[in-house]
């Protein structure tokens, strides 16, 4: 059964930092993700490929900055996932997570959060004799 997504005014509203933050002010959007109810990890298994091949295009079209599972405290899939995602505003976030095959078919719905991104640290190892890169 697919959820219906319904598109608010507010969420057409451009994505904008709280400016009475310092640091980075980059929003980007958490989108949430878990099973649907009813649906188990066999409903899921057939779509798996097509969802990962989803992944690897929003990844090439820069709207995904990170994706994967949430871990129980025995460090193994719990079922949920969460997937960092970049644009311009709610409405745009949403069409993208509706395009993944999992939440089009109804098998998992998702919540979308805005976060604002002041601090960190991420580091990139990049190896030029065999082109290779490590996230540390």
């Amino acid at each position: 059964m697919k959820t219906e997504s319904v598109v608010t005014a507010s969420e057409e509203t451009l994505a904008r930092p709280d400016e009475r933050h310092s640091g980075a002010q980059k929003v980007v959007f958490l989108c949430f993700t878990e099973p649907a109810e009813g649906t188990s990890a066999e409903d899921i298994r057939p779509h798996l490929d097509e969802h990962k091949a989803w992944l690897s295009a929003i990844e090439a079209s820069g709207a995904l900055m990170f994706a994967g599972p949430m871990l129980g405290a025995d460090y193994r899939y719990s079922g949920s996932g969460l997937l960092v995602l970049r644009a311009d505003s709610a409405a745009a976030v949403r069409r993208i997570a509706d395009r993944d095959p999992f939440h089009a078919r109804g098998l998992r719905v998702f919540r979308l959060v805005p976060w604002q991104i002041n601090e960190g640290r991420i580091e990139v190892h990049l190896t030029l004799s065999d082109s290779s890169a490590t996230l540390a």
